[in-house]
């Protein structure tokens, strides 16, 4: 015991030394920071893919995933219902304007301010849900020369419409749909 601190660190070494020439001797490197943010951004996206399925599973087909007597899937499927009326009738006073213009310039509809009840669901003007009854019109209903949003003014939102090559999701919802179109309709 009464070796002096030469000895002792000189054979801790060695015991070290043949430790890690050992071929059981694991090196352990810690996570990058890289590393540990693309972990948290592929958690992150996993979540988002599976939490977008779901939800679109439902707007779908609403009473497939909620049951025929479900209220919810009764209410999801008016939404679509309202949806499809608001771009049709759109959709009929563009084809109108077109057929009536004879030169450029000329008498022409300048806007269409449409309401529909989607208008008063504040799920779907603020509440990021939208999203979901755009695709299912894009994708289940076919129905893909116009896009639609919602425009606020004095208090009160309006159903709009914009040619789908105009118009820009921002990136949250264009997100959203490249999931859908992935998951749903490649």
């Amino acid at each position: 015991m009464n070796q002096n601190i030469a000895e002792v660190f000189s054979n801790f070494s060695q015991k070290f030394s043949r430790f890690s020439k050992s071929p059981d001797a694991k090196r352990v490197t810690p996570p990058s920071k890289d590393s540990y943010y693309e972990e948290k951004m592929r958690e992150r996206g996993e979540r988002l893919r599976t939490s977008v399925v779901s939800s679109y599973k439902i707007y779908r087909a609403p009473f497939e995933a909620l049951g025929e007597q479900s209220d919810r899937a009764a209410s999801l499927d008016k939404d679509e219902q309202n949806l499809l009326k608001a771009y049709n009738l759109y959709k009929s006073c563009m084809d109108i304007d077109k057929e009536n213009q004879d030169e450029i310039g000329a008498t022409h509809i300048k806007s269409v301010e449409i309401y529909s009840p989607l208008a008063d669901k504040a799920s779907y003007t603020t509440g990021g849900q939208f999203i979901y009854l755009c695709a299912w019109l894009y994708f289940e209903a076919g129905q893909q020369d116009y896009f639609p949003f919602f425009a606020e003014s004095e208090n009160h939102h309006s159903l709009c419409f914009e040619t789908a090559e105009k118009h820009e999701l921002d990136a949250h919802d264009r997100e959203i749909f490249e999931i859908i179109r992935g998951e749903f309709y490649s």
